[in-house]
C-alpha cells in the first residue's frame, strides 16, 4: 500500500489519542488506589488517638479490667498499643509525666511545644527521630486523674511503620505504572493500527476506484472526441461517406453510458443506497422466461446452449437484480467463447438453499487470475485491452448482488476445459441493502 499522508497523519493523531486516554485512565485509577490506601491508613491511626481520647477523658485506666493480653478481637475499652504515647503539659508548657513516659521516649518528646490552638486538632508531626501522629486535648478538672486534671494532654502515636508502608506500597504503585505505561503504548500502538486498517483499506480502494473509473471514462471519451473532430474537418461530406466514423462514435457512447450505470450501481452499492425488493419466485417459470432469448443468440454465433431447470420449486429474491445477474453470467460466457463451444446454465434447489451455475466451454481461468475476477475494473489481460468489450464491474456488481442475498459467488474450472460461475443462496434470505 502507498504511503498517504494524511493516512499517517490520522494514524499518529489515534495513536496519541488513544495513548493519552490510558494514560489519563492509569493515572486516575493509580490516585484513587494511592488515596484510599493512605486514607485507611490515617483512618486506623486517627481512630487509635480517638479511642485513647476517650480513655483518658473517662479516666479508663489501662489494664484496670481484664487479661489486656487475651486472644480474640479487642474491646472498645481495651489499652490502646505501646506506640502511643501521653504527654502532659503543665500551665507553662512544659511536660509534667517525664517520669511515666519513660527516659527513652522523653529524649525524643521533651522538645515537644504546646500550641494551644491546635486544640482537639489531629496532626502530623516529622522530626529527626521518626513521624508522629498527635492529638491536643484539654482534660476537665473533675477528672479522677490528678495529674491530668485541667491540663493540656497531647496523644502522640508513632507512625513510622506505616509512613514505611505507605512509601513502599507509592513505590511500587509507580513501578506498576510505568509498567502499565509501557503495555499502554504498545495497546494504543497496536489498536491504532487495527482501528485505522479498514479505513486504510476504504481509502485505498476509492483511490483505486477513482483512478480507474477516470481511466474507464477517458478511453471512450477520447475515441468520441477524435471522431468528431475528425467530421468537423469534412463539413461537406455525406452522412453515408461517414458511416464508419459514427459507427464508432456511437459504439463508444453505448459502452460509455454502460460504464456510468455500472459506477452508479457500485456507488449505490457502496452506500447501501441500493435496496432489493424480495419477494417469492418460482423458478422453473423465471429463468424460463428469462433464458429464452439465449437460444437464439447461440444459434447466431453457432455455439451450444442448453439448461438444466427444476420442475418445481420457490425462491425469494430479486427478481431485477437477479434477472441482472444472470444476464452479466450469461454476457461473460458467451463474450468468452468461439463458434463450436458450448454454454450452460443450471439452477438447483434443495430444502434449505438454491443455486445457479453458468459455465462455458472457453478459455480456463487461472488461478493467479481467479484470486483477482471479483475486483472491480479487473482484467485478465495485461494490456486490458477492450476486444470483448465491458468495463470491469460485471463481476464486481454480479458479487455484490449475491452477497445482498447473503450468497456466495464463486468460480470453478469445468472439465475438459472452461469456466464454472456458481451463485449459491439461501432460501430464506436475510436481505442486505
Amino acid at each position: 500500500m502507498k504511503h498517504d499522508p494524511a493516512i499517517e497523519h490520522q494514524r499518529r493523531r489515534l495513536f496519541i489519542s488513544q495513548l493519552l486516554a490510558f494514560a489519563g485512565l492509569f493515572i486516575a485509577l493509580g490516585l484513587i488506589v494511592f488515596f484510599i490506601y493512605e486514607h485507611s491508613v490515617y483512618r486506623d491511626v486517627d481512630q487509635t488517638l480517638v479511642e485513647k481520647k476517650a480513655h483518658l477523658l473517662n479516666d479508663k485506666r489501662p489494664g484496670s479490667k481484664g487479661n489486656p493480653l487475651r486472644t480474640g478481637k479487642p474491646a472498645a475499652s481495651d489499652p490502646t498499643p505501646f506506640r502511643t504515647m501521653v504527654v502532659v503539659f503543665n500551665p507553662k508548657g512544659r511536660i509534667t509525666n517525664k517520669s511515666r513516659i519513660g527516659q527513652d521516649a522523653y529524649y525524643y518528646l521533651q522538645y515537644l511545644r504546646l500550641h494551644k490552638k491546635d486544640l482537639n486538632q489531629k496532626r502530623t508531626l516529622t522530626t529527626a527521630s521518626g513521624t508522629f501522629r498527635t492529638l491536643l486535648i484539654k482534660i476537665p478538672k473533675s477528672n479522677q486523674r490528678a495529674t491530668h486534671a485541667g491540663k493540656y494532654v497531647m496523644i502522640v502515636q508513632n507512625i513510622d511503620s506505616q509512613m514505611f508502608a505507605l512509601q513502599s506500597f507509592r513505590q511500587a504503585l509507580i513501578l506498576t505504572m510505568i509498567v502499565f505505561w509501557l503495555l499502554a503504548l504498545a495497546l494504543a500502538y497496536w489498536l491504532s493500527n487495527r482501528s485505522l486498517a479498514p479505513i486504510v483499506v476504504a481509502w485505498q480502494h476509492q483511490q483505486d476506484f477513482v483512478a480507474d473509473a477516470a481511466h474507464e471514462l477517458r478511453a471512450p471519451l477520447a475515441v468520441i472526441q477524435s471522431q468528431q473532430e475528425a467530421l468537423l474537418t469534412k463539413p461537406n461530406a455525406k452522412i453515408i461517406d461517414q458511416t464508419e466514423a459514427i459507427a464508432t462514435s456511437l459504439a463508444e457512447t453505448k459502452r460509455l453510458r454502460q460504464l456510468t450505470g455500472d459506477l452508479l450501481t457500485i456507488a449505490k452499492a457502496d452506500s447501501n443506497a441500493q435496496q432489493l425488493l424480495i419477494a417469492p419466485h418460482e423458478l422453473n417459470a423465471f429463468f424460463t422466461q428469462l433464458l429464452r432469448p439465449y437460444a437464439d443468440i447461440a444459434a447466431s454465433q453457432d455455439k451450444a446452449f442448453s439448461t438444466d431447470l427444476p420442475a418445481t420449486g420457490t425462491a425469494l429474491f430479486d427478481a431485477e437484480r437477479l434477472h441482472q445477474l444472470t444476464v452479466l453470467l450469461l454476457d461473460n460466457a458467451f463474450k468468452y467463447t468461439a463458434a463450436g463451444d458450448r454454454v450452460w446454465v443450471t439452477v438447483k434447489i434443495t430444502s434449505n438453499d438454491w443455486s445457479l451455475a453458468v459455465g462455458n466451454s472457453g478459455p480456463t481461468i487461472s488461478a493467479a487470475d481467479k484470486a483477482h475476477i471479483f475486483e472491480r475494473f479487473y482484467r485478465s489481460d495485461p494490456s486490458r485491452n477492450r476486444q470483448t468489450g465491458g468495463s470491469g464491474l460485471g463481476l464486481s456488481i454480479g458479487q455484490w448482488i449475491v452477497t445482498a442475498h447473503r450468497g456466495k459467488l464463486t468460480v470453478s474450472d469445468a472439465q475438459p476445459q472452461g469456466a464454472v460461475f456458481t451463485a449459491k443462496f439461501p432460501r430464506l434470505p436475510k436481505v442486505t441493502g
